[in-house]
């Protein structure tokens, strides 16, 4: 009898052994959606962009969520992106309704009322658009205008610096140049 009761004593402990071994690690999920749930969360945050050390963008956002298995910082309530140069000179400002930020590769995603103004003064709208950290560049597949001096240009697909000194459209471009003729008042 003593043998049976230490025996089902031993499998009991066997068994709970068992059922408390888990493969990995478990990550948050949302019980209501599936989905992954954010590790940390912030209010009125900053998160710095950088190229081997070198500072490339300071992004201000009014809520931040950072998701620790996707790598991925979505950013809401208003988004604020200031560019940098090699030189550490401020050459751009993003502005919009939200963003996500890849961790690794640290490339931004903005989109919604995306508005760039640099500082020789030219200004580029669109709904959405990814800055390439790695290479500087700021990239769009969607419908974008661009103003710079006399000319307001508008077109899909857009590629340029972050200063938006040198960029172009790639297709269905239309624009309005406006330009004085000698002897006009």
């Amino acid at each position: 009898m003593i043998s049976r009761t230490v025996d089902t004593f031993f499998f009991g402990i066997a068994l709970l052994s068992l059922l408390s071994c888990q493969r990995g690690e478990q990550r948050p999920m949302s019980e209501a959606t599936g989905k992954e749930t954010p590790s940390q969360e912030s209010w009125n945050s900053t998160v710095i962009l950088s190229v081997r050390g070198q500072n490339r963008a300071k992004v201000w956002a009014g809520h931040i969520l950072k998701f620790e298995e996707s790598h991925i910082i979505k950013m809401d309530e208003r988004i604020q992106v200031d560019f940098f140069d090699d030189n550490g000179n401020h050459v751009s400002v993003l502005t919009a309704d939200g963003g996500a930020v890849n961790e690794i590769s640290q490339n931004l995603t903005a989109f919604g009322n995306v508005l760039v103004l640099s500082e020789g003064g030219s200004r580029l709208k669109t709904e959405k658009l990814e800055w390439h950290n790695e290479s500087q560049r700021i990239l769009s597949d969607t419908l974008v205008t661009i103003q710079s001096g006399d000319e307001e240009i508008t077109g899909v697909g857009f590629e340029s610096d972050a200063d938006l000194e040198h960029w172009k459209i790639k297709e269905n471009i239309t624009g309005v140049v406006k330009r004085r003729v000698t002897g006009e008042p």
